[in-house]
């Protein structure tokens, strides 16, 4: 089977949290606030990987595990710690597990995530988040 691949543009604004749809682990939220976005990307996630799945593709599961390639595309030069960003890569892998794109987020099934950098966005203000799923 091919890679399958889906790709998310998540505004940052640190300024203005309402705006803000990248979690940083570094970052130092109210809970409140980091559940509202949480739940804004997951929705968001549910709703790309819905209309962006092919229709016929059966679920990744214990039967048919798979590895994650997350490739973060940066909006500047300064420097990122890609791991870091594993709060909204974990929103995002939830409301692909709604949109049905694996039965469930456990290892049984998502047998390795591995983080890398991209290069630069090109939009100013937005990261671009590309999660590659390569069956095992």
């Amino acid at each position: 089977m091919n890679d399958v691949e889906f790709e998310f543009w998540l505004p940052r604004n640190t300024k203005n949290k309402k705006l803000n749809m990248v979690i940083n682990s570094n970052d130092r939220n109210h809970h409140q606030v980091q559940g509202h976005m949480v739940s804004r990307i997951k929705k968001l996630a549910t709703y790309e990987a819905k209309a962006k799945k092919d229709k016929n593709m059966l679920p990744f599961s214990p039967k048919r595990p798979c590895h994650l390639i997350v490739t973060v595309y940066k909006p500047s030069r300064r420097r990122l710690d890609t791991p870091n960003l594993y709060p909204t890569v974990k929103a995002l892998v939830d409301g692909m597990t709604e949109a049905g794109i694996w039965t469930d987020d456990n290892d049984d099934i998502i047998k390795s995530t591995k983080f890398q950098l991209g290069g630069l966005s090109g939009k100013k203000g937005f990261y671009k988040f590309v999660l590659t799923i390569e069956e095992d």
